[in-house]
C-alpha cells in the first residue's frame, strides 16, 4: 500500500507539473474565418481581373472616372491590413516591441515592392535582369500599403491607452470609443482635400520614352495653369508626384491610355488618335504620395 500511495503522489505530482506546462506554453492563436474567407475572396478576385481585365474591360480599372470590379481589390487588401492591426497589435502590450514589429513589417512590405514593381524584372524573355536606377519606380501597391499600415499601427499603437475598456452606451458609441482616431482621420481628410483643390498646377514637361511613338525621344508640353483641377492632366496628385519622385519614377503605363481622348478603342487598349492630347504619352503614378491617405482611411474603418 505504502507503494502504490508513493506512485500515485508521484502521478500527482506529474500532473500538476504537466498542468504548469500548459498554463505556461503559449495557445496557438486562433485565426478569424471569416477575414480568411474574405482574403481568399479578394485574391481570387485580383487574379480574375488581372487576368480577364485585358478582354472584358468593363471588369478592369476605369481609364478615370468611374468605378469597375478591378478597383475594388486594393480597397479589399487595406481593409484586411485594417483588421489585421487590431487582432495582432491587441496581442503585444509593450509598445516598443509592438512598434519595434511594425516597423520590421513595414521595411520588408517596402523592400518586396521596390524588388517586385521597381523595374528588377524586365525582359525576361531576353534574360536581361537589372534595374535602371535612374528609372527606377519608388511607389507601388506593397510600398502604398506599407506605409498606410505604419501610419495607422503607430496611431494604435500610441492611442490605445486612452480607450475606454468597455464600450460606451448610445447612438454614437463608436465615435466616443475611438474619438482619437475619428479626429485624427478627420483632420487628414481635410488635408488631403485641401491639398487636391488647393494646389496650383503649373505647365510641365516630358520626355516620351515610348518607342511606338512618333514622338519618342521629344520633349513635350502639357498646358496647365488651373488650381483644383481633377483630369488626367492637370491634378495636383500627380503634380506632387513629379515634384518629389521625378517624372522619371513615376508609373509609365497607366489606365488612362484606355480613355477616349486618347484611343478610339477606349475602353480597350488601341492606337492612340491622330490628335490625341501629349498627356496621353506621360507617365503617371497611380499609387503615389498623395493617395497614401486614402488608403489610410480604409484600414481604419476596419482598424475601427
Amino acid at each position: 500500500m505504502a507503494g502504490i500511495k508513493v506512485d500515485m503522489e508521484h502521478v500527482i505530482v506529474e500532473s500538476q507539473e504537466m498542468e504548469k506546462e500548459e498554463e505556461v506554453k503559449p495557445q496557438k492563436t486562433k485565426r478569424v474565418a471569416s477575414l480568411d474567407i474574405f482574403r481568399g475572396l479578394t485574391v481570387a478576385l485580383m487574379v480574375l481581373v488581372d487576368d480577364a481585365g485585358g478582354e472584358w474591360p468593363m471588369i478592369g480599372h476605369a481609364p478615370w472616372n468611374g468605378c469597375n470590379l478591378a478597383d475594388f481589390v486594393m480597397p479589399f487588401f487595406l481593409f484586411i491590413v485594417g483588421m489585421a492591426i487590431a487582432l495582432a497589435l491587441k496581442r503585444i502590450p509593450e509598445k516598443l516591441v509592438a512598434i519595434r514589429k511594425v516597423i520590421l513589417r513595414t521595411l520588408k512590405l517596402l523592400f518586396w515592392g521596390l524588388l517586385l514593381q521597381g523595374g528588377y524584372f524586365h525582359d525576361l524573355d531576353k534574360l536581361k535582369y537589372g534595374v535602371d536606377m535612374n528609372r527606377i519606380r519608388l511607389c507601388g501597391i506593397l510600398q502604398r500599403i506599407a506605409l498606410a499600415y505604419l501610419i495607422v499601427a503607430i496611431i494604435e499603437i500610441t492611442t490605445r491607452q486612452a480607450q475606454s475598456k468597455e464600450l460606451p452606451m448610445g447612438w454614437f458609441s463608436i465615435f466616443k470609443l475611438y474619438s482619437w482616431q475619428w479626429v485624427i482621420g478627420a483632420w487628414v481628410l481635410v488635408v488631403y482635400l485641401a491639398t487636391l483643390y488647393g494646389t496650383y498646377v503649373p505647365d510641365w514637361n516630358f520626355v516620351v520614352q515610348n518607342p511606338d511613338s512618333v514622338d519618342f525621344g521629344k520633349t513635350l508640353t502639357v498646358t496647365c495653369n488651373v488650381r483644383g483641377n481633377l483630369d488626367p492632366p492637370c491634378n495636383a496628385v500627380g503634380y506632387i508626384d513629379r515634384q518629389i519622385l521625378g517624372i522619371n519614377h513615376m508609373y509609365p503605363r497607366p489606365a488612362w491610355k484606355r480613355s477616349k481622348s486618347c484611343t478610339k478603342n477606349s475602353p480597350y487598349e488601341g492606337p492612340f488618335k491622330d490628335d490625341a492630347p501629349s498627356w496621353c504619352w506621360a507617365p503617371f503614378e497611380p499609387e503615389g504620395i498623395l493617395r497614401i491617405t486614402r488608403p489610410d482611411f480604409c484600414i481604419g474603418l476596419a482598424w475601427a
